[in-house]
């Protein structure tokens, strides 16, 4: 089986926090190169729970719904990538996860927000939900939206491709930093706790810091 790469790995990841006030939210933005994500399309669903006519498969046999616990656990976002060496690099541990814990948490005199309990999931049966909010104080989630670039060069915007995950809480513990003489890079492991969708083009908002765009 032949893989045909339709995207190239350049583009630019936002880091999106509470609403601008105008309509968007503010936003992070990283530009990437060579990014190697790994994640998954959606949100798992109940498992199905086989019931067998006392241990036999007829036509009693029949699947009940198991317990909503699957839908509520985070799922695992990992990428890494190397990063713009001018623009973005700053503020990255606060822009992800005020890792430092500033107070307030703030960039370039903004006051950041989080996205805790903002989005809403589907349960068992059907319904949407608002997804529950952490037991730890410390736990800052954000949305992280992912545009890959497509051709031709300077890029048209016709063919970009990109996902949304929602409600990304990056523990400290789990983001690594490595520069290097030729490049600067990072490997970071985050948890999934809100809707994973997909998209074309990035949304209204307001950019934190001056950037030289894609």
């Amino acid at each position: 089986m032949s893989l045909i790469a339709y995207f190239g790995k350049r583009g630019e990841m936002r880091l999106r926090y509470q609403g601008d006030g105008a309509g968007g939210n503010y936003y992070y933005p990283i530009i990437f190169e060579g990014l190697d994500m790994n994640a998954v399309a959606g949100r798992p669903r109940p498992d199905e729970i086989p019931v067998m006519d006392r241990g036999n498969l007829n036509a009693y046999a029949h699947h009940v719904q198991g317990p909503d616990t699957p839908i509520i656990q985070p799922v695992q976002l990992t990428f890494s990538c190397m990063i713009d060496n001018t623009f973005g690099r700053t503020n990255l541990l606060i822009a992800l996860c005020n890792a430092p814990r500033v107070s307030p948490w703030a960039i370039g005199g903004t006051t950041l927000s989080n996205v805790n309990g903002t989005t809403m999931v589907l349960n068992g049966a059907g319904s949407s939900v608002s997804t529950p909010l952490p037991y730890d104080t410390q736990q800052d989630r954000i949305t992280v939206e992912v545009l890959f670039r497509g051709d031709p060069q300077p890029p048209t915007g016709d063919d970009d491709y990109g996902h949304v995950f929602h409600e990304v809480w990056f523990q400290p513990g789990a983001i690594r930093l490595v520069e290097a003489p030729e490049s600067y890079k990072f490997n970071i492991t985050g948890s999934i706790y809100g809707p994973i969708s997909q998209m074309t083009a990035f949304g209204a908002g307001t950019n934190l810091i001056s950037y030289v765009a894609t």
